[in-house]
């Protein structure tokens, strides 16, 4: 898989979802459950942001060349966070 896809691409379905989530109609999904899914998908992104972060840090401090992508794909991960907390909370 090409770095673009695999640092950018991929994390950007998170913050997708969470919109995706958001416009859904409720006769389609209920309150309770959009709620808990877009739960799912903030602790899921959180989580998985922090491994990336921790990961993209370590490689900046040894100077690894690849480390930016990392460090990208920890921002990108922290959106749904960010859009549940501020305009779509």
């Amino acid at each position: 898989m090409r770095p673009f896809a695999q640092h950018i691409l991929l994390p950007l379905l998170a913050p997708l979802a969470v919109v995706a989530l958001y416009v859904t109609p409720l006769s389609v999904i209920g309150c309770r459950t959009r709620g808990l899914l877009a739960l799912a998908i903030v602790l899921v992104a959180l989580i998985v942001g922090i491994g990336v972060g921790i990961r993209g840090l370590s490689a900046r401090l040894r100077g690894m060349p690849g480390s930016g992508w990392w460090i990208a794909t920890m921002c990108i991960l922290l959106l749904p966070a960010l859009l549940v907390l501020g305009p779509l909370g």
